[in-house]
């Protein structure tokens, strides 16, 4: 068993625009794109927390300094965004953001251009061993069933890692995973300027309010134990109560229920530590090997997070070491995902992409280049007016980026293009919706 330390390989993740998604710890500060937040805690929580603890604290007068800086350069400095006329102590930093669904198809994208085969709604139904190496039956969706030789298993089952170790392989495990549900509300933007906020809650938690889809924010998350199937997790009238709580503490005029356009629940798969509460489980990831130098192994991981994604998948493979003499040393660190290759900054990219295809609308130039980089060009081939694009099915949304999904992107179902590969769900009408359902 090895324990991944999370915070001991953080690494930053950039839009698809950037150099990489995932930067190398020895070399973040060269990320780019950065996001404002503004973390506040109101007097009310600092009272409730006790005065700071000293002892290996920033002096009173420095932090006094440190804190009336911050105020001077921070956002909401000499302008009115909404928030309430309560004593606050915050301050502003920069971090970086990612598009988690663009992430994991553009490594899909990855692992196919390098020999890969991607097999979507493919279920692992048995796995037994057969002298050297594994044979894995496979069932599709369709109804077809796949038999493949392996020389190693990697079980990156997430929520469902003990189920493939149990019910697929036949093996035990002495690891577990604990499932914390975190839940997300989206609604209208309510406040002036690009910037985020980092609320800190009476319960101590912190909630994101982020900028999302131009027009639109992200609220969350919430921290709660979570003990049925992972598959059938949404978001409880609890959470969205918790989520709206939170803004009425900090906003004067706070979204209310009724302006929720959009929620949705993710489980967290953690290692279980053993820890009380849900918020103190650890972050960091452990890896388990079922094997022997002559028994081809099954390698399971526990826990992980998408910030330490490409460091989990190195050290991986490094535990697979011995049974591949062969494998080449990691090499990911300085190869930018499919599309990244775009040269320079994300604006000068979009401003030449701008240029190539000046009849086009700027925010669909904006539009491609976020999600697709340097394959935009791939996707728009000869397109050259607005005609050219195909069938409107509402908001950005045309024919040729559907069919660009289908043919690239492993897009089949309603939710594959509005939801999963884009959001262009939240941009479309529910009679919008519907027409591209029929249209599929």
């Amino acid at each position: 068993m090895a324990r991944g330390r999370a915070r001991d390989h953080r690494a930053s993740v950039l839009p698809l625009a950037g150099a990489r998604f995932a930067r190398h710890p020895d070399r973040r500060g060269d990320c780019r794109h950065r996001e404002g937040v503004l973390h506040l805690r109101s007097a009310g929580a600092e009272a409730e927390q006790g005065p700071r603890d000293r002892k290996g604290g920033a002096a009173p007068r420095r932090e006094t300094a440190q804190q009336q800086a911050m105020t001077g350069t921070a956002p909401v400095a000499g302008t009115d965004h909404g928030l309430v006329d309560i004593a606050i102590i915050g301050g502003e930093y920069s971090d970086c953001w990612v598009d988690d669904s663009r992430l994991v198809i553009l490594n899909l994208i990855d692992a196919a251009q390098n020999g890969a085969c991607i097999l979507p709604r493919t279920r692992a139904v048995r796995a037994r061993r057969d002298g050297g190496t594994w044979l894995l039956e496979m069932h599709g969706d369709d109804g077809t069933t796949q038999v493949v030789r392996s020389r190693a298993l990697v079980n990156a089952a997430g929520p469902w890692v003990q189920d493939v170790i149990q019910g697929v392989a036949g093996l035990n495990s002495a690891q577990s995973v604990r499932l914390v549900k975190g839940s997300h509300i989206v609604v209208p933007k309510f406040w002036s300027g690009p910037q985020a906020y980092l609320l800190q809650n009476s319960d101590r938690r912190v909630i994101f309010v982020n900028p999302y889809e131009d027009d639109l924010a992200l609220i969350g998350t919430t921290d709660i134990p979570y003990h049925s199937r992972a598959e059938d997790v949404a978001i409880g009238e609890d959470e969205t109560d918790y989520l709206l709580q939170v803004l009425r503490r900090y906003f004067r005029t706070p979204p209310q229920a009724g302006e929720i356009v959009h929620a949705f629940s993710g489980v967290r798969p953690l290692y279980d530590d053993n820890a009380d509460n849900p918020s103190a489980v650890t972050r960091d990831y452990v890896f388990e090997v079922h094997g022997a130098q002559d028994v081809p192994p099954l390698l399971s991981i526990f826990g992980g997070k998408i910030t330490t994604y490409r460091r989990l998948a190195e050290q991986a493979l490094q535990r697979l070491a011995p049974w591949f003499p062969k494998l080449s040393s990691a090499w990911t660190a300085d190869r930018p995902l499919p599309g990244g290759d775009i040269g320079g900054s994300f604006d000068e990219f979009a401003n030449r992409l701008a240029r190539d295809y000046p009849d086009l609308p700027r925010t669909l130039i904006h539009h491609y280049a976020r999600l697709y980089g340097t394959r935009a060009r791939q996707l728009l081939g000869p397109v050259r007016s607005a005609v050219d694009l195909g069938r409107h099915f509402g908001g950005e949304f045309y024919e040729c980026e559907a069919a660009y999904l289908r043919e690239n992107e492993w897009a089949r179902q309603p939710a594959d293009f509005l939801d999963r590969r884009t959001k262009h769900g939240l941009h479309l009408t529910p009679a919008q919706r519907v027409a591209f359902e029929s249209y599929l």
